[in-house]
């Protein structure tokens, strides 16, 4: 990545695949045609747009819940536990 750049002022400059390159800027691969387009002044770097939390209440943790108030969970009745069947494994001497 060559970073993050945008058109410069008054330009609309398309990207390899003809759609247009974003006004707000967008990060550069770096490919022979963005630095073209960087060595004629058709784009210009920028900074990055800081994109805040749209709500922030939901992006805080959820509550600890101590041990002692955490539910037991009883298993369904007629559940039994399972073993997981030991691995048969070869010495190194065994062949």
């Amino acid at each position: 990545m060559l970073g993050f750049l945008k058109p410069a002022e008054g330009c609309t400059v398309d990207q390899e695949d003809g759609t247009p390159w974003p006004a707000d800027g967008m990060d550069a691969p770096n490919t022979l045609f963005v630095r073209r387009r960087i060595a004629c002044g058709d784009l210009i770097e920028a900074e990055r747009p800081v994109l805040e939390p749209a709500d922030p209440e939901e992006e805080a943790e959820p509550p600890i819940v101590p041990e002692d108030e955490t539910p037991e969970i009883d298993p369904p009745a007629g559940a039994t536990e399972t073993k997981t069947p030991s691995r048969s494994r070869r010495s190194n001497g065994e062949k």
